[in-house]
């Protein structure tokens, strides 16, 4: 959060005005308070720190965890608990299945990139070239036919917005936690 700076008139002892009168002091003190936390949980700190994403998750690295001192263990542990504990009365599905991944834009995807996602363009709405058209007469039928405006983009029949971001697997620089063999050395020194 930022700092938030403020400001009292200090008196002057010899003016003649009233502008320091307890009542206008009070005022004073009020605006010096810090604002108020927000009424509904669901706009603090962790709404905040999600910042501007769509993302319903967070995922964090056993390996990193396990490798943090182990005070900050014992905090982030005891939180986990508590957030356990808090709704343990919900079903929560089973297991999750997590994946490292790249997010791209579905018209930046190239076309090895399109089919590994099962990702399919079409520039012809619809329409397929008629199959004795071959070199300049088919190519002269796409430019006749082709949408100025791009593609369009399905995957499993379900139309894509050309800007929709969708994740292309990849491989965790991350190491695995190996029965807590691993061990990451935090950036910086911590308490």
């Amino acid at each position: 959060m930022p700092a938030v700076e403020y400001s009292v008139p200090i008196p002057d002892e010899n003016a003649d005005d009233q502008s320091h009168t307890p009542a206008t002091c009070r005022q004073a003190a009020l605006r010096l308070q810090p604002p108020a936390p927000p009424t509904n949980p669901t706009d603090g700190p962790v709404h905040d720190w999600f910042s501007l994403s769509y993302r319903n998750y967070l995922v964090l690295h056993r390996a990193l965890m396990q490798s943090m001192p182990t005070s900050w263990q014992e905090r982030m542990v005891a939180c986990l608990e508590e957030f356990h504990d808090a709704f343990a009365h919900l079903d929560h599905p089973e297991a999750f299945q997590v994946q490292a991944a790249t997010e791209h834009q579905v018209a930046d995807l190239t076309v090895v990139q399109q089919k590994q996602l099962g990702i399919t363009e079409d520039w012809f709405h619809g329409e397929l070239p008629p199959e004795h058209l071959a070199g300049d007469e088919l190519r002269e039928w796409e430019i006749k036919h082709e949408d100025p405006n791009g593609p369009v983009y399905y995957n499993d029949g379900r139309e894509l917005d050309p800007h929709e971001r969708v994740l292309l697997p990849a491989r965790d620089p991350i190491p695995h936690y190996r029965r807590g063999r691993t061990y990451i050395e935090p950036h910086r020194p911590l308490v």
